[in-house]
């Protein structure tokens, strides 16, 4: 009777895991990532920041700038809405990585990459010469 009751148990827990229903705690990727996601910390088990890193498809080495990587963690105490404890690593110093392979994350951390200044510029020229171009072509047609 026992087995029947745990083989129902893990049913269920896998149903309510596919659909969603299950109680989840998440850690957030931000910035460079090469998808910015909400990544579920393992259960009895802890993400580490390299494990954020590294994982679900890494950071965008094109784009990010791994001197530039944060993590933000608000205050547990509701009254402190809006503080936060944010810790920097630069990954572009290797002994740095060992501290990311320390770093235990906490649920409803962000890990943030900012991007390199290259890519905003970037971003921006993208942005500016499609308006420019069709500005240039109004002006050609009016």
């Amino acid at each position: 009777m026992r087995r029947a009751e745990l083989t129902e148990t893990r049913k269920n827990f896998t149903v309510r895991s596919q659909l969603g229903t299950e109680q989840r705690d998440y850690v957030y990727l931000g910035g460079e990532f090469r998808k910015n996601a909400r990544v579920p910390l393992p259960y009895g088990q802890h993400l580490s920041l390299a494990d954020a890193l590294f994982g679900e498809g890494g950071y965008s080495i094109r784009t990010a700038d791994a001197s530039q990587i944060y993590v933000l963690r608000a205050s547990p105490k509701p009254k402190e809405i809006g503080v936060f404890t944010a810790w920097h690593l630069d990954a572009r110093n290797p002994a740095a990585l060992s501290i990311a392979a320390r770093m235990e994350l906490r649920p409803n951390d962000i890990v943030f990459i900012q991007e390199q200044r290259i890519t905003t510029w970037g971003r921006a020229l993208d942005q500016f010469l499609p308006s420019l171009v069709n500005a240039g072509l109004g002006a050609a047609n009016g």
